[in-house]
C-alpha cells in the first residue's frame, strides 16, 4: 500500500465516520447558569405605575404594589375611574402595552379600547393616561378582593 492509498483510505474513513456520527451539531444542551436581577421601585423602573385618583389609593401600600380597595362600588352599574391609572415608559424603546390577564369585572381603557383587546403603544420617556373601569352590571355580591391584573410590555 502506498502513501496515497493511504491518505485516501484515512480520508474515507473521517468522512464516513462524520457522516455516521452527524457534524459535530447539537439537537440540546442542559447547562445550568446562575443570574442576579434586580427589582426597583415603579418611580425608578423602566415602565411605571401610579394611582391618580384619591378614592383608588390603597391606606397600606408600600409603594411596590399597587392595590385598589374599593367598598362601596355600585351593583348593577358600571363605574368608571377616568385617568386614574398612569404608566410611564422610562426606557429608550417605545413598548406596546396590553392587559393578559384581568376580572371580568375590570377593565383597564385607553380612549375608550380595552387593553385586553388591544394594545397601546407607549413612546420612550413618554406617560399614558389610563381608565379604570368596574362593570358591575347584572352582577350582586362581586368579590374581585382576590383579582390581579397583568400587564404585559414588549418593547418595539
Amino acid at each position: 500500500m502506498n502513501r496515497r492509498n493511504v491518505l485516501v483510505g484515512l480520508g474515507g474513513i473521517v468522512a464516513g465516520g462524520g457522516a455516521l456520527l452527524g457534524t459535530g451539531a447539537f439537537s440540546s444542551v442542559e447547562a445550568h447558569r446562575t443570574i442576579d436581577i434586580e427589582t426597583t421601585g415603579d418611580s425608578d423602573a423602566l415602565l411605571s405605575f401610579e394611582i391618580n385618583r384619591s378614592a383608588l389609593e390603597p391606606e397600606n401600600g408600600d409603594g411596590n404594589q399597587i392595590e385598589i380597595s374599593i367598598d362601596d362600588l355600585n351593583e348593577n352599574a358600571v363605574t368608571q375611574f377616568d385617568d386614574a391609572l398612569t404608566v410611564g415608559n422610562n426606557g429608550d424603546n417605545e413598548v406596546e402595552l396590553e392587559v393578559t390577564d384581568a376580572p371580568k369585572e375590570v377593565r383597564i381603557e385607553h380612549e375608550g379600547n380595552d387593553l385586553s383587546e388591544t394594545e397601546v403603544a407607549i413612546d420612550s420617556e413618554a406617560d399614558e393616561d389610563f381608565d379604570i373601569v368596574f362593570d358591575l352590571e347584572g352582577e350582586e355580591d362581586v368579590d374581585v378582593s382576590d383579582g390581579t391584573i397583568t400587564f404585559e410590555a414588549n418593547a418595539t
